[in-house]
């Protein structure tokens, strides 16, 4: 069953109808920002968006690759 999003809080996993399972980034009375796991950032109005909570965790994301320093040719 869908509830409001004044019933979640900040890094609580969620699922939404359309853009699917996501990690609650920040709410407050206004806006109720969302990372979904497969469809990005997105922002809500808070006193409508419809949320249900799940129990799927948080796809593990991959470290960023450590640059190699630039060598100059002398």
């Amino acid at each position: 069953m869908a509830k409001s999003a004044h019933e979640f809080a900040v890094n609580e996993r969620v699922n939404h109808h359309v853009y699917g399972y996501g990690t609650i980034s920040m709410v407050d009375e206004q806006h109720t920002i969302i990372e979904f796991d497969e469809n990005g950032r997105k922002k809500f109005v808070t006193s409508i968006v419809q949320l249900a909570h799940c129990d799927v965790a948080a796809p593990v994301k991959a470290k960023p690759r450590a640059r190699k320093a630039k060598t100059t040719k002398k």
